[in-house]
């Protein structure tokens, strides 16, 4: 039995976004599991990445305005393919749109694509509930998650769709990128706090 959990995480450019929420999730995992938060991988992508390219040097000054770490570790821009999304068992996307590509790209993963506000809506019902059973591993929680998410989507929808969404903050102002951090922030919480 695979006793790791993959989580990718998708945006357009893969050098603000994704990899911002990466170290985010990164840095929750750390608090709520310690040494245990290695059995989950998180790797990052873009639907139209800069593929090679650094980090934006934005990304390190938002992390800190948030209080939060800069977990990224010398990420550069990586494209999304198959066998990307193949290998990783949540997919969690900054936008409705790119959950779309991810899904166009491999159209099974539909089950194990959210965007990432999506997913916290979801895991704070279910654990709101009490519908996502106790685990015994950092990895058995976020099987159990993922594995009861879809069954969600519909009845979490929201009126407007657009919600879902984290805008794009790649050369934005800072204010603007702060404010799409804060709202992953928040979300990734929701997610392991329920895991």
């Amino acid at each position: 039995m695979r006793t790791r959990f993959e989580v990718l995480l998708v945006c357009t450019a893969n050098v603000s976004r994704s990899p911002m929420a990466a170290s985010l999730l990164r840095h929750h995992l750390a608090e709520r599991f310690a040494e245990r938060a290695a059995t989950i991988r998180v790797a990052s992508a873009g639907t139209n990445a800069l593929a090679g390219e650094p980090v934006d040097r934005d990304v390190a000054t938002v992390l800190r305005t948030l209080g939060r770490p800069d977990l990224t570790g010398g990420e550069a821009g990586r494209q999304l393919d198959a066998g990307t999304v193949g290998a990783a068992d949540l997919v969690l996307t900054m936008t409705r749109e790119q959950r779309g590509a991810v899904i166009s790209l491999v159209p099974p993963a539909q089950r194990r694509v959210f965007t990432v506000l999506e997913l916290a809506r979801i895991a704070r019902m279910l654990g709101a509930g009490g519908r996502l059973p106790a685990s015994a591993s950092p990895a058995a929680g976020w099987k159990a998650l993922a594995a009861a998410a879809p069954a969600w989507r519909g009845p979490t929808a929201p009126r407007d769709p657009a919600v879902d969404d984290v805008e794009d903050v790649h050369r934005a102002e800072l204010e603007v990128q702060v404010g799409a951090a804060r709202r992953l922030d928040e979300a990734l919480a929701v997610v392991v706090a329920v895991v």
